[in-house]
Parts: structure tokens; sequence; C-alpha cells
């Protein structure tokens, strides 16, 4: 099976009741690695939660099943604190 085409995908908390973090922080991820340059701390539990999305995100699906709307996907960490919008950036 080829995925193609692999894209990096953005992850921005959008909404926060987390001491952890705070609105507007962003992960980066860049296949299958963390563009640690580029992105702000992110929570171990939050990001497991929501990886099923990252790749979804970054492998091209978009799904209103899976609450894809307006160019990215809206989730939850598993607490509710911390929304999550993730999506794929588009190279030149």
């Amino acid at each position: 099976m080829n995925l193609e085409p692999d894209k990096e995908v953005k992850i921005e908390v959008t909404q926060c009741q987390c001491d952890l973090m705070k609105k507007g922080d962003c992960l980066y991820i860049n296949g299958p690695m963390i563009d640690k340059d580029k992105s702000d701390s992110i929570c171990v539990t939050a990001l497991t939660a929501i990886y099923p999305w990252v790749m979804t995100a970054r492998f091209g699906v978009e799904s209103k099943n899976l609450e894809f709307d307006q160019g990215c996907y809206k989730v939850w960490c598993p607490e509710k604190l911390v929304e999550f919008s993730i999506s794929a950036i588009k190279n030149p």
C-alpha cells in the first residue's frame, strides 16, 4: 500500500483550559518526525489521543465522518481541556 502524498502537519491549540499548554501553541510534524525547531511543547497524553487524526491529515484524508471541516480536523484531548486544529500544510 502506498499512501501518498505524505504531507507536513500542523497541530494548533485553538482553545485551552490546561496549565501545560496555551492557545496558539503549535506542533509541526514532517513525515513521522516532530520538527522540534518549529514546535512548542505538547502533552504526550494529548498527542497519543489525537494521533489518528494526525495520520489522516498527513496522508490527505478529508472525512466529515472524522470531523473534517473548513480545511482541518477539530479534536480534543482526552480530558476535554484542550482543543486542537489539525491540518496538512500545503507546500509550494
